[in-house]
């Protein structure tokens, strides 16, 4: 598994922001393999990753890989304690996932040489499964550089890939650089569903999406049109999707995208504390509108 194409950041349906709804999980999943997605991302900050306890976690992959369709799971991971992080995954070792999404701690403000040392702890943590590096800024105060993401996959064969999300086209272009001279197998994958499309053509191999959970055959055929270098067929289909890629972050995700799931069929829109459930819905129930004509 090499995390190229398509990877949809699932939600985790719940009722009414309590426990798991593994009925509407059951459907929604079923809609991601008729989709086409390329493997799941279980966990991650879609899924609400932080607001799970442990059992809540272990049992939500166990589902999701019995009910995968055979499609890859990778399990959302972080934190800013490295020793209770490196013992979460230790743990997860056993269902024997396909990859592990770590993005970088958050609120600790590290330095890259504590970055180096914390991904170095987690690569051997997570012994032969592979690692997804996240750069994510914004939700985390601080960045991954391009010169550190170049050293730990020199360094590291399971740390194989990167997620970026900083929404700087140019530090990607930097990222892509550097990195893939000192590793050509390493894969680059967007982080946002609207740069999808420019990344893959300076060289990045897809994306870990939101949009997907909604319109996953139409944001496969996007990733498979630009892929096969056909841009002006993913050109169609990206203006065709972003406005609903720009609405999915009218409030935080993943509020918006719970409430069109629920329009859908899939769950009650609640997420759990701190976050609240959407209260901006015009912009979402006007393109809903629109899709239906």
């Amino acid at each position: 598994m090499n995390f190229k194409g398509l990877g949809t950041a699932i939600i985790t349906p719940f009722k009414n922001g309590g426990e798991i709804d593994y009925s509407s999980l059951e459907r929604f999943l079923d809609f991601q393999i008729k989709g086409g997605v390329d493997y799941l991302v279980v966990a991650g900050t879609t899924g609400e990753g932080t607001s799970l306890t442990e059992k809540e976690l272990f049992d939500l992959l166990i589902f999701c890989k019995a009910h995968s369709g055979g499609k890859p799971i990778v399990a959302g991971s972080g934190g800013n304690n490295t020793a209770v992080l490196c013992e979460k995954i230790t743990k997860l070792n056993s269902l024997k996932l396909d990859g592990y999404l770590v993005a970088s701690p958050y609120y600790n403000k590290p330095t890259q040489e504590g970055l180096l040392k914390h991904y170095a702890e987690v690569s051997k943590a997570a012994k032969d499964t592979k690692i997804i590096l996240y750069n994510i800024p914004g939700r985390t105060g601080g960045w991954i550089l391009s010169d550190t993401v170049a050293e730990l996959a020199s360094k590291y064969k399971n740390i194989c890939a990167i997620k970026e999300a900083s929404g700087d086209l140019n530090f990607a272009m930097e990222l892509y650089q550097k990195v893939s001279v000192k590793r050509p197998d390493f894969t680059f994958l967007s982080g946002d569903d609207a740069f999808t499309l420019p990344f893959i053509s300076v060289g990045y191999q897809g994306v870990i999406s939101v949009v997907s959970n909604e319109f996953p055959k139409e944001m496969k055929l996007l990733v498979d049109k630009a892929l096969e270098g056909d841009f002006e067929g993913a050109k169609k289909v990206h203006y065709g999707l972003l406005d609903i890629m720009k609405a999915n972050f009218v409030e935080t995700s993943p509020s918006p995208v719970k409430y069109v799931m629920k329009k859908m069929g899939f769950g009650d829109a609640s997420v759990r504390l701190p976050l609240s459930e959407l209260k901006n819905t015009q912009k979402l129930d006007e393109i809903l509108s629109k899709e239906k004509k």
